[in-house]
């Protein structure tokens, strides 16, 4: 995957992960669609280069949300997380999911990381259960909770991860919704070896000390975003992300060292809704 194509994408994560309740790793649309039966959009933002890097890339991609008449039953992309809820409930979500989890390879900016060795990127497969309680009386006012699990069938980290969020929508005027929202992610010691550790051979290329990342919550995650309904149909919208990397992430080299536990991720988005 070239460069260009990693930085759409990633970004569109950025964005997404800002403004909905939804929580793969990088895990996250510039638009609630939580709130629509249809939608399709464009979210342009930033992030870090990897998990732990100090060094930020920029980009966009679109998003959409697409539900049956008259059902809870939709289809939902965000970037590159897929998902399908397969129950028609008034509150409770449940279905599977489909994630693209980026690598780490040589086009990165930091001039020691780039030269351990590429992880490629990978589809991870798994299911998500959630909650969606609306007021009655303003559908606008909702809290949205979420776990969502995934495993690596791509064969790169051969591990898992599951990600719980949870995110509370109320309107402060007429044209005006803002969120706030927090999630924490779990990982196995694969994944933790592989994105957080540093091997003898990385070592030896690096000058990083060698290091060994357990099974652990690794990340949290605190947002804030703001929707802007210029219209019935169309919406703006911007939002911020602080998400520090925790306990073994945060403590090896790759982060302590040549990168920074606090990572940020922000964006702005503008969405067509039916």
């Amino acid at each position: 995957m070239s460069f260009i194509n990693k930085v759409v994408l990633a970004v569109f994560l950025v964005v997404c992960s800002l403004m909905l309740v939804s929580s793969s790793q990088a895990q996250q649309s510039p638009f609630d669609i939580e709130n629509v039966p249809n939608v399709v959009g464009v979210g342009i933002g930033g992030l870090p280069d990897y998990q732990g890097s100090n060094d930020y890339m920029v980009g966009g991609a679109p998003f959409f949300r697409l539900t049956l008449p008259k059902t809870e039953y939709y289809l939902r992309l965000i970037a590159t997380d897929l998902q399908a809820n397969i129950i028609n409930h008034p509150w409770l979500r449940l279905g599977p999911a489909i994630n693209y989890r980026f690598g780490r390879n040589d086009d990165i900016e930091d001039k020691v990381v780039k030269h351990m060795k590429e992880i490629d990127g990978t589809i991870e497969a798994g299911a998500f259960v959630g909650v969606e309680l609306v007021d009655k009386d303003n559908p606008r006012q909702r809290f949205i909770a979420q776990v969502e699990f995934l495993s690596d069938v791509g064969g790169e980290y051969n591990g898992y991860n599951f990600a719980l969020s949870a995110s509370y929508w109320l309107p402060v005027s007429k044209p005006v919704d803002i969120m706030f929202g927090a999630g924490i992610n779990y990982a196995s010691d694969n994944y933790m070896k592989t994105y957080f550790g540093v091997d003898s051979e990385d070592s030896a290329r690096t000058g990083l000390d060698h290091y060994k990342a357990e099974a652990a919550f690794y990340t949290a995650r605190v947002n804030t975003a703001a929707v802007l309904h210029l219209s019935e149909s169309w919406h703006l919208a911007a939002g911020v992300q602080w998400r520090p990397l925790l306990g073994d992430a945060a403590d090896s080299p790759i982060v302590e060292e040549r990168g920074e536990k606090n990572q940020w991720i922000y964006g702005l988005g503008a969405a067509y809704s039916w």
